[in-house]
């Protein structure tokens, strides 16, 4: 289907593919013959693992703390890579976290997702953070720092030295950068793998599943296929 619709766009035809019968019949389709998600999740310990890995990946101690500080909040704010960082390095940035969408007082991170694959509408939601003390992975501790060099401007909160927005390509490619000096298969990893890992330590630590549905700003019970102990990073198979 992908050869006719190209062969249809190279042309200037119309493409048929691209019809509302078309389209239904390709959902209806994924809808009965689901794809398995193996994607696995970010736990707090390889979590941890990466940020450790970050000054020896990063091409400065600066960019070690941009992609340090949008790690632990990707995970510990349950984030979509799109409410964080840009298709691409010009254009519309209005979608994505902005510095003026963050603020600290009294130990709390508050982060305003303007927003979200559930809130097409942009009405915006607001997340909590508390400070957390005598922790290494702290995105509150990790957040300050990151703002202490990062050059006065409006806009994207996460921007390299220079100002160009971080992308989702360029998150994704450190994550995978860091797997694999872990001794892993970057294949079995993305992006999402933050929200997974977020997910899944929240319910082995105990959460409600209301409380983990409200952290994830679910909308349906789709959140329970983000839960996977039993993809938990410790069997062999994923190893290089």
């Amino acid at each position: 289907m992908s050869a006719l619709a190209f062969v249809h766009k190279v042309n200037g035809w119309i493409d048929p593919t691209d019809s509302f019968i078309i389209k239904k019949l390709k959902e209806g389709c994924r809808r009965k013959n689901p794809q398995c998600d193996t994607r696995l999740p970010i736990t707090p310990v390889l979590l941890r693992d990466l940020v450790v890995k970050l000054p020896s990946m990063c091409s400065s101690q600066y960019e070690a703390l941009l992609f340090k500080a949008a790690f632990l909040l990707a995970f510990f704010a349950f984030l979509r890579a799109g409410e964080f960082s840009s298709l691409r390095k010009s254009g519309d940035m209005s979608r994505i976290l902005a510095i003026d969408d963050i603020s600290i007082s009294n130990q709390i991170l508050e982060v305003r997702i303007r927003y979200s694959k559930t809130d097409q509408l942009g009405l915006s939601s607001t997340l909590k953070i508390e400070r957390s003390t005598g922790c290494n992975l702290c995105p509150v501790k990790a957040l300050e720092e990151f703002l202490l060099v990062r050059p006065n401007r409006q806009g994207p909160l996460f921007i390299h030295f220079a100002g160009e927005p971080l992308t989702t390509f360029q998150f994704g490619s450190m994550l995978k950068k860091g797997i694999r000096l872990l001794g892993l298969s970057p294949a079995h990893f993305s992006t999402h793998s933050f929200r997974i890992g977020a997910a899944t330590a929240a319910a082995l630590g105990g959460a409600s599943e209301e409380k983990i549905k409200q952290m994830g700003r679910w909308k349906s019970s789709a959140f329970h296929s983000y839960i996977r102990p039993q993809l938990l990073i410790n069997s062999a198979q994923i190893f290089l």
